[in-house]
């Protein structure tokens, strides 16, 4: 067979936040590979969180870094109102866990998320 067989690499390109080349060094694959591909630098991906979008009833998308960066690593988006009691404008609330249950993580805002998509069906 004289094809070469695809690695699970994608083609090299830019970052699509800050344009920087991904595995400019050859020392980041992941950031091309298939199976860990975001689009994202590892600066990018790891950065504080940023507004994405900004809607007309006063909702921000915010987008937060990985919150278990070794087995995940695409940025996790929440919905947030600034005048929210419960998240300060978050859109999240951690869940504190051990390590040895699997650790903290993320919900959302539930007063944020039903205020963004309506009424609550509870």
């Amino acid at each position: 067979m004289s094809e070469k067989s695809w690695d699970g690499m994608y083609p090299k390109h830019s970052c699509k936040k800050c344009g920087k080349p991904l595995n400019a060094d050859g020392n980041h694959p992941a950031e091309l590979y298939t199976g860990t591909y975001t689009g994202l630098c590892y600066g990018c991906e790891k950065s504080s969180a940023y507004v994405v979008k900004e809607y007309r009833d006063g909702a921000k998308r915010i987008s937060y870094p990985p919150h278990c960066p070794s087995w995940r690593r695409n940025r996790e988006e929440f919905v947030a109102y600034d005048d929210c009691p419960d998240c300060g404008g978050k859109g999240r609330k951690m869940i504190s866990r051990t390590f040895g249950v699997g650790g903290s993580y993320p919900i959302n805002c539930e007063k944020c998320a039903d205020r963004y998509y309506g009424e609550s069906l509870t």
